[in-house]
């Protein structure tokens, strides 16, 4: 049984390795619960597997002496086949997963970015389909760790002619809304405009937000508040706050810079600063007031 033993304990230090690379992900950002999980299991499959072998061998003709080499070369074949065949399979959305997660880190941010971007290459080149599915995957933590430059290019990078009407609504909408943080609000409405409409319910509400919020940027007040019509957001925390948005450039637009000041108040009661950093960015009436509130922010804070 020792041999099966010392196969085990090999098997099981390379079990975390293979999959680090068969999934894209630098090692240094597999987690430390990762490489257990992976090391115990393919231990554990080797003993299972070898000792298995060990007492159907023992019930042959075969010499005793090459007994436990034999279990342990059975299970070293069967446990490298399994990991194969776990390692490969969905490989490219495990390793996207784990990476989306270490773009939260700050320490970890950088490395993540450049694996996740090589991913994201070797899918483009081998299967549009999948690059496009797994780009889609990837906007929301790229966003959410203010990648917002790297996103838009992988959402350009996606072939048009690759995706399902489903997926081609969903980069529109992620575009455009990478377009309005670059403060280009005609690239934003000619993303929007590519989009059949009506959406499907749960999206067409964004599209609307989106295009009232161009219009709030224009000035077109009158246009924006029409558009926006009376959407109930009473039970939609982050689209309230998209209306709020609307409405305090509609507020400033229109010189009342009280009523101006109150939607922003709420918005920052209910999204935190970073409900008004979004006001920031795209430019407009509003900028500069929710510009302001953070600095006083900031120096009672200090």
């Amino acid at each position: 049984m020792l041999p099966t033993l010392v196969a085990a304990m090999l098997f099981g230090a390379i079990a975390p390795v293979a999959r680090s690379v068969a999934w894209g992900v630098p090692f240094g950002l597999l987690s430390v619960a990762t490489v257990l999980r992976s090391f115990i299991g393919a231990a554990l499959t080797v003993v299972v597997i070898g000792t298995a072998a060990f007492f159907a061998l023992r019930a042959t003709s075969m010499p005793a002496d090459v007994i436990p080499a034999a279990a342990a070369a059975i299970g070293g074949i069967i446990g490298l086949a399994l990991l194969s065949s776990s390692a490969r399979r969905l490989r490219q959305v495990r390793g996207l997963s784990i990476l989306c997660q270490r773009l939260a880190e700050d320490d970890a941010r950088e490395a993540a970015l450049r694996a996740l971007q090589r991913l994201l290459d070797r899918a483009r080149r081998s299967n549009p389909q999948r690059h496009a599915a797994l780009v889609l995957m990837a906007t929301g933590p790229l966003t959410q760790a203010g990648l917002w430059d790297e996103a838009r290019a992988a959402l350009r990078e996606v072939a048009e002619g690759t995706l399902t009407d489903p997926q081609s609504v969903l980069r529109n909408q992620a575009l455009a809304a990478c377009e309005l943080q670059f403060d280009d609000p005609d690239a934003a409405q000619a993303t929007i405009e590519r989009i059949r409409r009506p959406a499907e319910p749960s999206i067409e509400v964004w599209l609307v937000a989106m295009e009232a919020l161009v219009m709030s940027l224009r000035g077109q007040t009158e246009r924006a508040l029409a558009h926006l019509g009376t959407e109930d957001t009473s039970g939609n925390p982050s689209l309230r706050a998209s209306h709020r948005l609307v409405h305090a450039h509609i507020h400033a637009a229109r010189g009342d810079e009280e009523g101006a000041i109150r939607e922003l108040n709420a918005l920052e009661a209910e999204a935190g600063r970073t409900g008004l950093r979004r006001v920031t960015r795209p430019r407009g009436p509003a900028s500069a007031l929710a510009e302001r509130l953070l600095e006083e922010g900031s120096s009672q804070s200090g």
